[in-house]
């Protein structure tokens, strides 16, 4: 396997996977008789719960860890609030205030709507974006390629990239 199938093989796994966080014992800081505990962050591919829509601004429901402290823990999707027979149930892939290039980096999709972006669009700041040198392509010529047919995911991408573009034009 040569370097590019292998990175490939990581993102197709880590765009599948779900970052959770749960309690840790702290081994560093636990003495005689002391219990402490500190947050450890990992990832695990889910199947099936992979498969559940993304809504950025208001998922209806959320990815729940089941017994946590047990070696057999399970998950499910549990509403966050009634959801009406018939309707998409939805989660917030990341943390919930993942901008859409997180989202693209650790999930591999650009939600068609993402309240995030706002912030990102606005100049300056830490974490925003400061110019436009470095991008492989012009504001035109991804409002050319939006126009092609069966786009699938790469038409949220142009979309995106397009409004970023006229933001710091």
């Amino acid at each position: 396997m040569d370097l590019s199938e292998l990175q490939f093989a990581t993102w197709l796994v880590s765009s599948r996977s779900f970052q959770i966080s749960m309690s840790a014992p702290d081994q560093a800081a636990a003495g005689a008789g002391s219990v402490k505990s500190v947050q450890k962050s990992i990832r695990v591919l889910l199947p099936y719960l992979d498969m559940v829509n993304h809504n950025s601004n208001d998922a209806n429901a959320e990815l729940h860890l089941i017994d946590p402290e047990k070696d057999e823990a399970w998950f499910s999707i549990r509403a966050n609030r009634p959801i009406k027979a018939g309707k998409e149930i939805t989660i917030s892939y990341g943390s919930g205030v993942d901008s859409s290039i997180d989202l693209l980096l650790n999930y591999g999709f650009v939600p068609e709507d993402n309240k995030v972006d706002e912030m990102m669009i606005k100049k300056g700041g830490e974490g925003c974006i400061e110019s436009l040198e470095g991008w492989s392509t012009t504001l035109e010529e991804d409002e050319k390629a939006l126009e092609g047919e069966n786009l699938g995911n790469m038409k949220n991408i142009l979309k995106f990239r397009t409004k970023l573009k006229r933001a710091y034009s």
